[in-house]
């Protein structure tokens, strides 16, 4: 109810766009001659109040189609559709046009505006800067986006106009690239004020953002073998540092309960008032401006599952173990489903739901129904699921309804526990990590949830990951494979994953075989187990196998060639209007 006051508020006064919080519509028309010389406060909002839907995605635009935040984990190893994703299987091409890629220059060519004549406003310089900090936020995002998709691309300082020899330069190095982008953020940090209002641009989001993109870019460099890695690694854990301070205010949200406040996080109608969230994007169906996140879970008209890699990864939580080597029934070796889900490090019951009916916690009812992982193979199929691991992540069934977008969840953009595992990683990645690091961070995550084993700077070698992560470079390999399980568990489904296997030079996650639930396992009976093995098949093993028997013939396995799949293609007609750009490598 405060959401849908604050918003109807705004939508009756004549300041619309500095209290709208779901979408920051553009002016009907800006004259660049007039607009600047005269721009009040409201005016110099109402410029940067455009960025917001384009570059803040959240659970996607509202009133749209999509999964929103995992839609990100689909091209990666964690999150699996049942229809092949297309890059995972490498069918994506070089694209003919810049329709629907990062190489779109709109938004960076805007922000170049602003930031070239914004001090002609009449406002005061703390008023003036405050609104090019925001700008400068988009800028750095909007390049950091494209630096993540295409590596070097061309750094535009001014405005570019048509005619101008500069619109068709060469790319510029990442490295040119991203000292800009550091300059510019931290610009925009020393400008922004601290939040005032969750889903507002303020120092605390360029804070956090400053800590993402350091974070890519110093491990980037690292384990694809480019000077400076150091330098964005010490600056992604100063950030983190900073941001984590008192003074902030953040904590972990804690929930009704440790059972249940990992869950609880992700399906708020409103984050002005948690602790854990930095920055949001809001939903309100009232206002038309709904979500269709829960349906879309729910329904499974794109059935959707974790895979058994990502399920694998939880630890289990009698010996605090992995389950390769905690010898418990259901862990190391098949029994039930039940078995295997149970007594496991408790985000996993918090993202993908148990069969078990007597835990009430954990089955996340809808209408007296259980997830249905009887029907995994039908697509439409209320509550099945691609892999057998339905996902209950994002999904709310108090919200549920037949009807599209009318769902309320806010979606988080940046939230502490991500900066809690940037200050952990980076540590790690420079050698310089401390038990005291780790309790403020990882461990702090496991006692949110009531998980009693505390991560130490010696853990005990996990062969599993060595072989998943055969590359680490640092002098402390066995913590940063943790820290990464950890990151991956923490962190499921919310779109970090690929980006995550691409920084730290790991290929071979990306080509492993995609596999679902043990279906000797997984209690059905007979019949839906001969449908299943019919549609889907099975390994030796006993494990679904998802894509192998249905796509025979057809690419039935994830593709990534190396180095051509780190990067994406440049569309080819850019490259045509450009001569002196060159396509990236294989493509």
């Amino acid at each position: 109810m405060k959401k849908i006051s604050i918003l109807t508020g705004c939508l009756m006064t004549l300041a619309l766009a500095s209290c709208d919080f779901l979408d920051r519509e553009p002016l009907d028309s800006i004259s660049k001659d007039k607009f600047f010389e005269t721009a009040n406060a409201t005016a110099l909002e109402q410029y940067c109040n455009d960025f917001y839907p384009k570059l803040i995605n959240g659970h996607g635009a509202p009133n749209a189609y999509n999964f929103g935040l995992m839609e990100g984990d689909f091209t990666s190893d964690d999150v699996l559709t049942w229809e092949r994703n297309t890059t995972s299987f490498g069918l994506h091409t070089a694209p003919a046009d810049n329709n629907n890629t990062e190489w779109k220059w709109e938004n960076i060519r805007a922000c170049n505006d602003f930031l070239d004549n914004y001090q002609k406003s009449p406002e005061s310089e703390a008023t003036k800067n405050k609104y090019a900090g925001i700008i400068l936020f988009f800028k750095t995002m909007d390049y950091f986006n494209k630096v993540k998709t295409y590596g070097d691309v061309p750094w535009f300082e001014h405005v570019m106009n048509p005619g101008d020899e500069e619109m068709y330069k060469a790319r510029d190095s990442r490295t040119v690239v991203m000292d800009n982008m550091l300059r510019d953020i931290d610009q925009a940090i020393e400008w922004l004020p601290k939040r005032t209002h969750v889903t507002i641009i303020s120092k605390d989001a360029a804070l956090a953002l400053k800590a993402r993109m350091c974070l890519f870019e110093g491990t980037w460099r690292r384990y694809h073998k480019i000077e400076g890695d150091t330098k964005f690694l010490q600056e992604a854990y100063n950030a983190a540092c900073e941001l984590m301070k008192p003074e902030y205010g953040y904590s972990l949200y804690k929930g009704s309960s440790p059972s249940t406040a990992y869950y609880e996080l992700f399906i708020q109608a409103d984050y002005e008032t948690n602790p854990e969230v930095i920055l949001s994007k809001a939903y309100e169906p009232s206002l038309n401006k709904g979500n269709n996140l829960t349906r879309q879970i729910f329904v499974g008209e794109t059935p959707i599952g974790l895979s058994k890699a990502c399920v694998d990864n939880y630890l289990c939580a009698n010996t605090g173990l992995p389950i390769s080597m905690c010898n418990c029934p259901g862990h190391t070796h098949p029994t039930t489903l039940i078995a295997e889900l149970a007594n496991r490090d408790p985000r996993l019951l918090q993202t993908t739901p148990t069969p078990d009916a007597s835990d009430v916690e954990h089955t996340y009812y809808l209408a007296g129904k259980p997830a249905n992982i009887a029907k995994l193979t039908a697509t439409g199929a209320p509550s099945c699921s691609s892999t057998g691991y339905p996902i209950i992540k994002y999904y709310d069934p108090a919200q549920y309804t037949a009807a599209h977008h009318q769902g309320t969840e806010d979606a988080p953009i940046f939230r502490l526990a991500e900066i809690m595992l940037i200050r952990a990683e980076a540590a790690a990645e420079l050698g310089t990590i401390t038990q005291a690091d780790l309790d403020a961070t990882v461990n702090a995550l496991r006692d949110r949830v009531g998980f009693t084993f505390h991560l130490t700077t010696s853990p005990t070698v996990d062969p599993k990951l060595v072989e998943e992560y055969p590359n680490v470079s640092s002098t402390n390999a066995t913590l940063v494979r943790e820290i990464r399980r950890e990151r991956r568990v923490e962190l499921c489904a919310e779109g970090f994953r690929y980006d995550d296997i691409r920084r730290w030079a790991c290929a071979n996650l990306l080509t492993a075989p995609r596999l679902g639930v043990n279906l000797s396992a997984a209690g059905f009976n007979e019949k839906d187990l001969e449908s299943v093995k019919e549609v889907a098949g099975v390994n030796k093993e006993g494990y679904m196998t998802i894509y192998s028997k249905r796509y025979i013939g057809k690419n039935p396995e994830p593709v990534f060639e190396d180095p051509k799949h780190y990067l994406f293609a440049i569309p080819t007609n850019e490259i045509g209007k450009a001569p002196n750009l060159v396509q990236n490598t294989g493509w």
